[in-house]
């Protein structure tokens, strides 16, 4: 399987999960979706990562690296931040869906795009 159509197929399952999370009442049934969110997480993590080293010169993929582990880390910060807002204001399933229409949204500009990853063997 490409890279490219992994990567699709990890933003599908991603956005799916947040839409589950909107719409899950019970606690089993959230954990269900969590489990298979860190999945993703996790294979998402290695393809990543994958592209990156096949993409960036050797000598540098130690400073792309750190600037990818902080951009991570400030997108954390920043979604926590924009999710309890959220949640404070309109309930606690609104980041969810927050996370489902921008995930959406992503999928769709993306799409083609994904196929066309540098490095793809």
């Amino acid at each position: 399987m490409s890279l490219g159509a992994l990567m699709r197929i990890g933003l599908v399952i991603e956005t799916f999960t947040h839409l589950g999370l909107a719409l899950a009442r019970s606690p089993w049934v959230a954990g269900g979706i969590f489990l298979v969110f860190g999945a993703h997480a996790f294979i998402w993590g290695t393809t990543s990562v994958t592209v990156r080293q096949r993409a960036v010169p050797r000598d540098l993929q130690g400073r792309v690296g750190s600037v990818n582990t902080i951009c991570v880390y400030a997108g954390l910060v920043v979604g926590s931040l924009i999710g309890g807002v959220l949640a404070a204001r309109f309930g606690v399933a609104a980041p969810f869906w927050f996370a489902f229409a921008g995930s959406a949204v992503f999928v769709v500009l993306l799409w083609r795009q994904l196929m066309l990853i540098a490095h793809d063997d």
